[in-house]
């Protein structure tokens, strides 16, 4: 019986262009994992290693993600793996197996040209699975995944290395631990925009954004929003601009067809929340005809915060406190 069965199998692509990512030094891997079955959302996950790298005598290592024996994210959330034990069963013939694999996964690639799942839905995606659960011999029964180079990455001589792995769907405080993402902000039109990127929950999640301002030797006070007709919404805390995450990017609203980012200008500052030792001070202070130096947040909870940027950007405020203008450069920082 085939150990192969598209409802239950789940890949993603690692290099050239794909949606895998290699973070954190080469010891955590974020992925985008695609059903071979009817399910056409990713679920981004995690591989996290004690002793992991890559190698490649070409310009990047191609690799595979393939988790067989899960049918829903559940399923695949905490498997464990001790490395790669290949049976490698080519019965002896293995330039035909790589040339075959070679073949194959240059399908794939011509149908992965875009970041969507579309290339999971094709044939050739589903053959190249069967060609690893097959021919290379490296699947069991049950749950499990296989971090593995492709037959490109074979055949120019590229090899991966990994021990004691684990496999985390990004879910509450996983991601958070691993990944922080990166801001850029411009002027366009009159208006200050944000972007935000590496994000790392699932596809339409929402995410509690907010800014501090930068008191040097001070604490931080966070900014107070009211929500105006063109801005993005403002959650149950004043200090949460509630966005959507789309392919780890900021969005605001849950429509992942619309232009990524938001627009800093459409938003009206009432005040700061300031925590001290033991106590919170909210003040309806609001710079106006000025300028501000602050930095974005994502908040965990109330004043809690998953992560804060560790570079800022100074704004121009208009006669409202409403952000007119940004100063420096329009490039990603952390």
């Amino acid at each position: 019986m085939s150990l192969y069965s598209p409802d239950t199998t789940w890949m993603a692509l690692l290099g050239g262009g794909f949606s895998g990512s290699v973070l954190a030094g080469g010891s955590v891997f974020q992925f985008d994992l695609w059903n071979l079955g009817a399910q056409r959302l990713p679920v981004q996950v995690l591989v996290t290693g004690k002793r992991a790298g890559i190698m490649a005598e070409v310009g990047t290592a191609m690799a595979v993600l393939l988790v067989t024996g899960c049918k829903t994210e559940r399923d695949m959330d905490g498997i464990t793996s001790s490395g790669l034990d290949w049976e490698f069963s080519f019965g002896g013939d293995a330039d035909a197996v790589a040339k075959t694999g070679v073949k194959v996964f240059r399908e794939v690639m011509s149908a992965a040209g875009k970041k969507t799942g579309e290339w999971a839905a094709q044939e050739s995606a589903k053959r190249l699975a069967q060609y690893i659960v097959g021919d290379l011999g490296v699947v069991q029964a049950g749950r499990q995944f296989n971090l593995l180079p492709t037959p490109l990455s074979l055949s120019a001589g590229a090899g991966i290395f990994y021990e004691w792995q684990t496999l985390r769907v990004l879910d509450g405080e996983i991601g958070w631990n691993y990944i922080s993402p990166k801001w850029s902000v411009e002027n366009r039109g009159g208006d200050v925009y944000m972007r935000m990127k590496d994000i790392p929950v699932q596809n339409g999640a929402t995410i509690h954004l907010g800014f501090a301002v930068d008191e040097s030797f001070q604490i931080d006070p966070d900014l107070k929003w009211t929500r105006t007709p063109s801005g993005p919404r403002i959650g149950s805390s004043s200090l949460h601009i509630e966005c959507a995450v789309y392919g780890g990017e900021l969005y605001q609203t849950s429509n992942p067809n619309a232009e990524p980012g938001i627009n800093l200008s459409a938003l009206q500052p009432i005040g700061r929340s300031e925590t001290g030792m033991l106590s919170v001070t909210q003040t309806t202070e609001v710079e106006k005809n000025g300028k501000l130096t602050i930095y974005p947040k994502i908040f965990k909870f109330t004043n809690y915060a998953y992560w804060s940027a560790d570079d800022t950007m100074k704004v121009h405020v208009d006669a409202q406190g409403k952000i007119k203008k940004v100063e420096g450069t329009t490039a990603y920082r952390d």
